[in-house]
């Protein structure tokens, strides 16, 4: 390996540490070992570094030796084609049952593929095409300093993959969520290999029965080449490297899928080539009632999706799409998650979906965005989701002890949960019923008729009777009256006056703010307008130490801002008290204290706008002018925003109500009793 070359990047993750700590190791060398000196490009000799680290004992790498090729294989800066490539060969060895690759005779070894792969669907080309001569030593290096070939094949491929995919907690909640509702002998489907972190986590124990798994191609994904689409080649690879004996079949096929089957899918979500492109709602609910067609009243599903596409409110064109499973029934359980939940940070809120034969009349939802998705939180979700299951028969396991051993997760206690008794009757934590007709009607984010769940702890039926007992004493309170003392007078006759945002902006009537790019946050006291806030308003609450912190140049609103959104449907809030963060895509507006024009006014005119497509077009939204007293007009729409939030703040009590009630009252966790007979 005299030849292979690192950079200082590649140093500090062979070494475990930071970029800037290996710039220190140069600037301030051990006595007598000094760092290894540069080749004339400026890379490092990848022998000399590992002699460097294993004599100084620097970094967080004991065994450097045993790391350093992965690093420069893994490296951002090595042949992407020779990643490939290694890929290839280290999954020829794993399936293959290989000590090595190399000094393997070439032919020998296509022959050897080509008995497992005769018409070429998943690794025959791969292997010829690379330079197995110059490759091999490099992949036999990698398998042979892993737990094993497997291992080094995972850990490459998880340097080489594409971004988008999801982390850690997610994936594990869809495993221990695909568990519990897998029956005894159902099988397993991947639709467009966007699920086999999942499928490979759920099948992963070697003392159970082999579930069967199906590689599904969807009409979106069909083959662009004669052996077929790269990343389901590249996904057979990885299951038979794990020893799974997978089945690929096309979206017209006969699935045959044995009763109790859970189909797996990802729509949405980042292209297969690992380009970036704006995820499209109708290819994604192609995709879905694609998988739909396959499914039977035994038959699960779970998707995974962006939330603007699976919850939010959708266009016109495409929001029939969504509403015909509710029509149908089959969507039985829909969440949106909370931010962070991709490995690569970023903002955006993921949707979940759970189908199968339900009641449609009916919707589990809830909106998790405010929770921190930690274990409590996850708990409660597949407790939650599996009761909703059991309930529409789609949970089939009659063995508590089965599921519990495929899971290895649920305690015995927990697991009872799951059961829909009359002497076991439980309280939801995070999923509420929804009247599947009024979104219907109303043509609403599936999440709207819900309350966000703020207590990450299980809830008690006590807990709930408590709480309607205390929401009963709100609702009765009777509402201040704005108006009270005035009353509305003509005048005379009058124009009013128009005008757009981009000219009102040309000549510094309002200035428009771009929203922050924040990363996650824990949650605080601190109000926080994003794109879902803005539509729902109600803000989202942020810890003020840990913003200001990371983020010490953000921009805050001021009493009197219009927060706006753009995207889809446009929506805006006044935020009256100010002092709040605005994450985008939303927007602040800002009215000059001179301009004619009310800040309530602009926003009620943004609200009754129609969804529209096109970025910038805010920029032509019409909005009114004040051509009469501004004061007068701030008052008399302060006054009916007063209205509005306080029917808004009871609709939110009688929402939360439903909620428990739903959750509580019909599963006899709490009842109403005559007043003299309450204890």
């Amino acid at each position: 390996m005299t030849t292979t070359t690192m950079s200082l990047a590649d140093v500090a993750r062979l070494a475990g540490v930071q970029r800037p700590v290996v710039s220190m190791w140069r600037r301030r060398p051990v006595r007598n070992v000094p760092f290894p000196s540069p080749q004339p490009d400026g890379r490092f000799l990848a022998d000399d570094v590992v002699s460097y680290l294993r004599t100084t004992g620097r970094g967080n790498n004991p065994e450097p030796e045993l790391s350093s090729d992965m690093a420069v294989t893994a490296s951002p800066a090595a042949d992407p084609g020779d990643q490939a490539d290694i890929l290839a060969l280290l999954a020829a060895r794993a399936i293959l049952g290989l000590d090595a690759i190399t000094g393997v005779d070439t032919e020998d070894l296509l022959d050897d593929i080509e008995a497992l792969d005769p018409d070429d669907e998943w690794l025959f080309s791969e292997v010829a095409d690379t330079d197995a001569d110059r490759l091999a030593p490099q992949a036999d290096a990698i398998a042979d300093n892993a737990f094993s070939t497997a291992g080094g094949y995972e850990e490459l491929r998880s340097h080489a993959a594409a971004p988008g995919g999801l982390r850690d907690s997610l994936t594990s909640t869809l495993v221990d969520l695909a568990t519990a509702l897998l029956g005894e002998n159902g099988a397993l489907v991947d639709v467009d290999a966007t699920a086999s972190d999942v499928a490979l986590a759920v099948t992963g124990d070697d003392s159970l029965p082999e579930t069967p798994i199906l590689l599904a191609t969807s009409s979106l994904t069909a083959p662009t080449a004669p052996a077929g689409a790269p990343h389901i080649r590249r996904c057979i690879r990885r299951y038979r490297v794990h020893s799974r004996d997978v089945r690929a079949v096309g979206i017209q096929d006969d699935w045959d899928l044995p009763e109790g089957s859970v189909i797996l899918a990802r729509v949405g979500g980042p292209s297969p080539d690992g380009g970036s492109a704006e995820p499209n709602p109708a290819d994604a609910m192609t995709v879905i009632d694609e998988l739909a067609l396959h499914m039977d009243a035994s038959t699960a599903a779970l998707v995974v999706g962006p939330a603007s596409i699976l919850i939010d409110e959708l266009p016109a064109d495409v929001v029939a799409s969504r509403d015909a499973f509710l029509r149908r029934g089959q969507l039985l359980a829909a969440a949106r998650l909370p931010r962070g939940l991709l490995r690569e940070g970023g903002g955006e809120h993921l949707g979940l979906w759970v189908m199968g034969s339900g009641d449609p009349k009916h919707l589990w939802a809830g909106d998790l965005s405010g929770t921190d998705f930690e274990a409590p939180t996850r708990q409660q979700l597949l407790d939650d989701v599996v009761a909703v299951a059991s309930a529409s028969g789609q949970a089939r396991q009659t063995s508590g002890h089965q599921q519990t051993d495929r899971a290895h997760r649920h305690s015995a206690d927990q697991h009872r949960t799951y059961e829909h008794s009359a002497d076991r009757r439980r309280a939801f934590a995070l999923l509420h019923r929804a009247d599947s007709t009024r979104l219907l009607a109303r043509s609403l984010a599936l999440t709207a008729l819900d309350v966000s769940p703020t207590d990450p702890f299980p809830v008690s039926a006590a807990d709930d009777a408590a709480r309607m007992a205390e929401l009963l004493i709100g609702l009765a309170q009777p509402m201040a009256d704005p108006f009270a003392g005035v009353r509305p007078r003509a005048t005379g006759s009058a124009t009013p006056g128009i005008s757009t945002l981009g000219d009102l902006a040309r000549t510094r009537l309002i200035q428009v703010i771009s929203g922050h790019r924040f990363g996650p946050l824990p949650g605080g006291q601190l109000r926080m307008w994003t794109a879902d806030a803005v539509a729902a308003r109600r803000p989202e609450a942020v810890d003020l130490m840990a913003l200001t912190s990371r983020y010490p140049d953000v921009r805050l609103t001021r009493p009197g801002d219009v927060v706006f959104t753009s995207a889809a449907t446009p929506h805006a809030v006044v935020d009256a008290e100010g002092g709040s963060a605005v994450a985008e895509p939303a927007r602040i507006l800002r009215v000059s204290a001179t301009a004619s024009l009310s800040a309530r006014a602009i926003a009620a005119a943004i609200n009754d706008l129609r969804p529209a497509s096109g970025k910038g077009r805010w920029r032509s939204w019409p909005v009114p002018v004040v051509t009469g007293s501004r004061a007068e007009a701030e008052a008399a729409l302060s006054r009916i925003d007063s209205w509005e939030d306080q029917i808004r703040s009871r609709l939110d009590l009688l929402d939360e109500l439903h909620r428990l009630a739903t959750r509580s009252v019909t599963s006899g966790a709490v009842e109403f009793v005559p007043v003299r007979n309450a204890q």
